[in-house]
């Protein structure tokens, strides 16, 4: 004879195994939306750095500033970002992330010296005109600003110089490298756009024909 168990749909069934299963889905969201939170307050401490270097410098920014304009503590700060440093380098990758940097592979196919010259630092000088204010803080506090972004910065910088110097005639010389070098800083723009006016044409051309002239 065969004996079938009739099973309670009430009790320790099938039923029963789905009740346990049911809260599944909402720890799920519970997770993804810790998560979330977390991501923005991270891009919230990152866009506070950020804003706090381009208007007041990187040199009197602190982690209380950058706290109390992200609306969080000292702590979650710190929580996010193991030091100073760490937090230096992710407000740099997004700043850079936004900007339109110079494309040296673009100028790099122009034959003529003189109009590789001209076009590189058009396209240099935008970047500085559009980048001015930040460029401005991190030359004056370098030395608040941590070594690899320093380092990132001038080798960007040489990639330009040696992409501009590398047609040109009499580029081996010292005063021709020492011409070049001087058009394409940051503070050489800064003297003859920021301070004395110039349109970054009209500072292009100066430059340009400095070189020109070195190079003879």
């Amino acid at each position: 004879m065969v004996y079938l168990q009739i099973v309670d749909p009430r009790s320790t069934g099938v039923n029963a195994l789905s009740d346990h299963q049911s809260p599944a889905p909402k720890r799920t969201y519970q997770k993804t939306k810790r998560a979330l939170d977390e991501w923005r307050t991270r891009e919230r401490i990152i866009d506070a750095a950020e804003y706090l270097h381009g208007s007041i410098g990187p040199a009197r920014t602190t982690v209380t500033a950058v706290a109390d304009r992200a609306g969080v503590t000292r702590a979650t700060v710190y929580r996010h970002f193991a030091n100073e440093e760490s937090l230096f380098v992710a407000c740099s990758r997004q700043w850079l992330s936004r900007q339109q940097l110079p494309q040296p592979e673009a100028w790099s196919v122009i034959e003529d010296p003189i109009e590789l010259l001209r076009t590189g630092l058009m396209d240099i000088y935008r970047f500085y005109r559009r980048a001015g204010q930040m460029m401005a803080h991190i030359h004056r506090d370098v030395d608040a600003v941590p070594a690899v972004v320093v380092a990132a910065r001038r080798a960007r910088e040489q990639q330009w110089l040696n992409t501009l110097l590398a047609p040109q005639p009499g580029h081996r010389r010292k005063v021709v490298r020492a011409a070049v070098t001087h058009a394409t800083t940051f503070t050489t723009w800064q003297s003859l756009c920021g301070e004395l006016g110039l349109s970054d044409r009209s500072a292009v051309q100066l430059m340009v024909g400095m070189v020109e002239r070195v190079s003879r």
